[in-house]
């Protein structure tokens, strides 16, 4: 009775067995194997059956240590089968949520508006995206496996080696550069790449912003400089010729007086006086002329001191609360870069107090060995700089802004945000 007992049971697990392997059809890449493989169990668990047969009808068995031995090996088959199906289960689940990755990415890489760039470390694009073909006028096919060279103006083809050597440095670099369209335009371009792992090698993917507006506008800034420059020239040469010329030539008929040898004592003291008194005004206007042009404060104690004491002045009004923290503390930089940075800041908090109805403002100034990084920011209305930037006419403030960062070859960016307040990074090279 035993024996019947074992073969049922080593039967009734083989067949479990093939439904087992029957359901990874499903989900197994080769099906084809593992069609053969059920077969196979289905045959195995069919020669048990005829065992069974043969045992209830001639009472031919094998030994019942061998039966014994059987549903163990099937046991061990059927949690075989019952395990790959766990781990097949898995992968399954597994590259679906690589598929809709993959898809998810392909749909931020095609949809973005910047253009995107995958290149090898020798500077071929092994990957573009659509903006790339829409900004270049080039189909992807000519693209893929071009040199990023021979989109280069002249001026950055030397440099393509040296940033790419700097990203496999760093990890990261941010630069700008000018690419040729197709039809030979210049487009310039901020370059923001990284190193990654792309199919076990090291590749750099570069995020292609369009900064031909920027550009632009930089370059009118750059005209309005010069042109602010020369009338800051005459207007100090009016104030030298109207200021101070009448009074040196009122000393000097003084003094022509005092040559005279009839001229009374009393009147000589009396024009001694007055000369005195024109002296001292000349010397006030002077000051005046003076501070103008480089503030007293700056002078004496340096940038620091001076957003401070500045700071301090306006929280006086109560009008408006001004935070600002600084490392440099009484420490003397390039003066080009102080008088900058500090015209800077007072025009930043010009157009807060003006247009941007805010009540707080921070300002933080920070040096590190070769950088001086000044962050601005207010809790205002806030504006949309990209349409600033691309207006005809742009504020006058922010030209002003933007012309004395680019004085002292600094680095500038603005948060591009509506509605949640100002801010504005500007970044100086001490070294």
């Amino acid at each position: 009775m035993y024996i019947y007992i074992l073969l049922s049971i080593s039967i009734l697990i083989q067949f479990i067995t093939v439904l087992k392997t029957l359901q990874l059809l499903g989900i197994a890449r080769s099906r084809k194997s593992w069609i053969l493989i059920a077969i196979a169990f289905f045959l195995i668990s069919f020669n048990r059956v005829v065992d069974l047969a043969d045992f209830a009808i001639n009472g031919n068995i094998h030994n019942g240590y061998y039966y014994f031995i059987d549903i163990i090996i099937s046991t061990l088959i059927l949690v075989g089968v019952i395990t790959i199906g766990k781990v097949l289960k898995q992968l399954k689940k597994s590259e679906v949520i690589l598929k809709e990755s993959e898809e998810k990415f392909r749909t931020l890489f095609n949809d973005s508006t910047d253009g995107i760039f995958l290149l090898d470390l020798d500077g071929n694009i092994i990957e573009s995206n659509l903006e790339v073909c829409k900004q270049l006028g080039y189909s992807k096919e000519e693209l893929i496996n071009t040199n990023i060279r021979k989109i280069k103006t002249p001026k950055y083809i030397d440099q393509v080696k040296y940033n790419i050597d700097l990203i496999v440095k760093n990890g990261r670099h941010t630069y700008d550069t000018e690419h040729f369209t197709k039809d030979n335009k210049i487009l310039y371009l901020e370059m923001i790449s990284r190193t990654i792992d792309y199919e076990g090698r090291t590749a750099i993917l570069t995020i292609a912003h369009d900064i031909s507006e920027r550009f632009k506008f930089e370059r009118k800034i750059l005209s309005a400089t010069i042109e602010t420059e020369e009338r800051e020239r005459k207007r100090f040469a009016k104030e030298m010729h109207d200021g101070i010329g009448p009074l040196l030539s009122t000393i000097k008929l003084y003094v022509n007086i005092l040559k005279e040898d009839d001229l009374a004592k009393d009147d000589k003291l009396s024009f001694i006086k007055n000369i005195n008194e024109i002296i001292d005004e000349a010397m006030l206007n002077i000051r005046d002329i003076s501070n103008n042009l480089v503030p007293i404060l700056i002078k004496d104690y340096g940038l620091s001191k001076a957003i401070d004491s500045l700071c301090s002045q306006i929280n006086l009004t109560g009008k408006i609360k001004l935070n600002f923290m600084s490392n440099i503390n009484t420490d003397r930089l390039d003066s080009k870069i102080e008088l900058a940075l500090f015209r800077i800041i007072e025009e930043l908090i010009n157009n807060t107090i003006k247009h941007a109805d805010a009540k707080n403002v921070d300002i933080a100034l920070n040096r590190s060995d070769s950088d001086l990084l000044l962050k601005y920011a207010d809790d205002g209305v806030g504006f949309d700089m990209d349409e600033i930037l691309k207006s005809k006419q742009p504020g006058t403030g922010l030209k002003n802004i933007v012309s004395r960062v680019i004085s002292i070859n600094g680095q500038y960016s603005f948060m591009r945000s509506r509605d949640r307040g100002f801010t504005m990074m500007i970044e100086a090279k001490l070294k």
